[in-house]
């Protein structure tokens, strides 16, 4: 019989599907080298063959002919593998970011600590970098001793990092790369690829905004059906079927039906039309929906809902007529689910919770929202589901807050109008061109209060904004250095907004190093009556708090929770804070940071910020790691606003 340890380690090994080293497990599970030898040893005693292969370089892996499949509760309770760089392209790219932002000099030795690698691994790590170098005469990786470094001259650096970033895929909400891997019974990029095919023979142009979640609505409904679960649509879409998003549905589902061997019906095929069409699908469907004799407006639930996200999260998705569609088509498929006691299939409901907390969190208040209005018990699966209408729709609200940008261009007309149109086209998204000038003149700038200036030549000014220089044919060096620029500008913006609030918000007295309890409900007790007792909540925010989590547990990865209340706000912002001593189960997670947070209603933007923060250090493991570990008050803070 395996301890729970054990159990944990072998889900680590089946999720790696590679060797791990034992210093990268003991890390993970908190726990020496040689406690891990240790349950090594006493796994394969159990077993023959022995489950785990053992290599003194490597380290170890699942054996393939041992067939041993973890238990699947620790697979689903969220084991995470290790993100630091495991591969060696990672881990080049892992020392040069360090080298060109962090530091001057690199210490070889606490480098194999960080990444958890052989000296032999990073010498030959050096060896690619160097070969990386090649193309750029005026850079050179520098030895001395145990140290390297980047020798060269700015512009190089920036070159090279500019080419990095250009080959560098950017990770962004409903990445299809990121997600395929959720689906396991087929291939979601091959789907993909299916559907761009129809799109074409039809000539029919999608919103690439939109894109996305069309493609995984169709992976989970063709998850459904692999498992014969269908949906049925009421007969009340009377000419739905003489539309070309309905024959682009049916050619579609088709092709997937004869590549991957599935019985589609025509409830998926009409289903699917609807979601292609986006906000016109309500030419096709009622608003209305019978549930248990009672007649129900789905266009009136999903606007209240949206008003209940506006009013806690401070997120305006009212206009969003792409959403009110999804979500509208959604609510009527969880009615017919409700029905029929079908559940949907948690395909990504741990990928959302982890990367976009904040996304997840709305997910979970609007479910609540809908279990209330219909009186019936709403799953995380499905909160998940309404969580990726909102994600969706929140990257569209953010494109919608563009940088502003000038842009001096002093050359013939025609010549500078092209440049202009094919910035403007390329970064519509994230960047508008406010004015355009033959020359430059640093008080008429000044006025207009631009983010970013994008000149053809080198210009000298006092102004206190991010210059680009830019070529006038717009090659990839020029796009290359404005989606820097922007990046930076995105950088700076979230460094100031969570520096000049969230950091203000840990105060000294309500900050608990090493505290010796030992489960979820007792930290929250204390943290809560600190925060009453102080006169910042009301007595029933402990019972608020106790609820949300009861919804889902509110811990992230192996390392720290954020229980928090719904709707119930406080006096003053106050974030409470608990080290605690040893880490606590909480949901499937062991835990060694709390900060459970109270907002003032006036405050509802930190809400954002502080998920927003906690998404971005959720997925750096070594930031994660650094904020958890026991410290001061004064070192805390440090931590979290550097």
């Amino acid at each position: 019989m395996q301890n729970k340890r054990q159990e944990q380690l072998l889900a680590l090994l089946a999720e790696r599907r590679d060797y791990m080293t034992s210093r990268q497990l003991a890390e993970i599970l908190q726990v020496s080298d040689r406690t891990i030898r240790s349950d090594v040893e006493a796994i394969n005693r159990r077993s023959s063959p022995p489950p785990i292969e053992s290599n003194v370089r490597q380290g170890y892996r699942l054996n393939p002919e041992a067939a041993v499949v973890p238990p699947a509760s620790e697979l689903d309770a969220g084991i995470q593998k290790d993100q630091l760089p495991q591969t060696p392209g990672d881990r080049c790219i892992y020392i040069i970011h360090k080298l060109l932002f962090e530091v001057r000099e690199l210490n070889l030795t606490v480098l194999q600590g960080q990444i958890y690698v052989s000296g032999y691994s990073i010498e030959n790590d050096l060896k690619r970098i160097r070969r990386m170098l090649e193309p750029y005469a005026n850079l050179k990786l520098v030895r001395s001793r145990e140290c390297i470094s980047l020798k060269g001259d700015e512009a190089s650096k920036r070159r090279f990092y500019r080419d990095l970033l250009v080959a560098e895929v950017q990770e962004n909400f409903l990445n299809l790369n990121t997600l395929a891997h959720l689906y396991r019974s087929f291939d979601l990029i091959e789907v993909k690829d299916i559907f761009v095919e129809v799109l074409e023979e039809y000539d029919y142009a999608i919103h690439e905004a939109l894109f996305p979640m069309l493609i995984l609505h169709a992976g989970t409904s063709i998850e459904r059906m692999n498992c014969s679960n269908y949906i049925n649509m009421e007969d009340n879409s009377q000419g739905l079927s003489d539309t070309i998003e309905y024959q682009i549905s049916k050619t579609f589902f088709d092709r997937i039906g004869k590549r991957l061997h599935i019985q589609v019906h025509d409830g998926e095929i009409g289903m699917f039309a609807l979601v292609i069409m986006g906000r016109r699908a309500s030419n096709y469907t009622s608003d209305y929906v019978n549930l248990n004799g009672r007649w129900l407006n789905t266009k009136k639930l999903v606007a209240e809902a949206l008003d209940k996200v506006l009013c806690l999260f401070g997120l305006d998705f009212r206009e969003d007529a792409d959403l009110i569609a999804g979500l509208k088509m959604h609510i009527h498929g969880l009615i017919d689910r409700l029905k029929t006691g079908v559940r949907l299939e948690d395909v990504f409901l741990d990928e959302i919770k982890r990367k976009y907390p904040l996304v997840f969190e709305m997910g979970i208040y609007v479910g609540e929202f809908l279990k209330e209005k219909l009186g019936l018990s709403i799953s995380d699966v499905e909160s998940g589901f309404i969580a990726l209408h909102l994600g969706a729709a929140s990257e569209r609200l953010n494109a919608a807050r563009r940088y502003r940008a000038v842009m001096i261009l002093p050359h013939n007309q025609s010549f500078s109008a092209m440049c202009e149109k094919k910035i403007s086209d390329m970064f519509r998204e994230r960047m508008e061109v406010v004015r355009t000038f033959s020359y430059f003149e640093e008080e008429i700038v000044r006025e207009m209060d631009p983010d970013l200036i994008l000149c053809t030549f080198p210009i000298e000014h006092k102004l206190d904004v991010e210059t680009v220089n830019i070529n006038l044919f717009v090659d990839s060096q020029t796009e290359s250095n404005i989606l820097q620029a922007v990046n930076r500008l995105d950088q700076k913006r979230f460094k100031l907004e969570f520096a000049s609030h969230i950091g203000n918000l840990v105060r000294k007295e309500h900050y608990y190093q090493d505290l010796d309890l030992n489960t979820p409900g007792q930290v929250i007790d204390l943290l809560c009556a600190d925060l009453e007792q102080a006169g910042i909540v009301e007595p029933e925010f402990k019972e608020i708090v106790r609820k949300r989590e009861e919804m889902s547990p509110t811990s992230f990865v192996n390392a720290f929770a954020i229980p928090h209340a719904f709707g119930a706000f406080a006096k003053n912002s106050t974030i409470a804070v608990a080290q605690l001593k040893n880490p606590i189960k909480w949901g499937g997670f062991e835990v060694r940071l709390v900060m459970l947070f109270a907002i003032n209603e006036g405050d509802r933007r930190m809400i954002k910020i502080f998920f927003d923060w906690v998404s971005n250090v959720v997925n750096q493991p070594q930031e994660l790691a650094r904020i958890c570990s026991s410290c001061s008050y004064e070192e805390f803070i440090d931590r979290i606003t550097g």
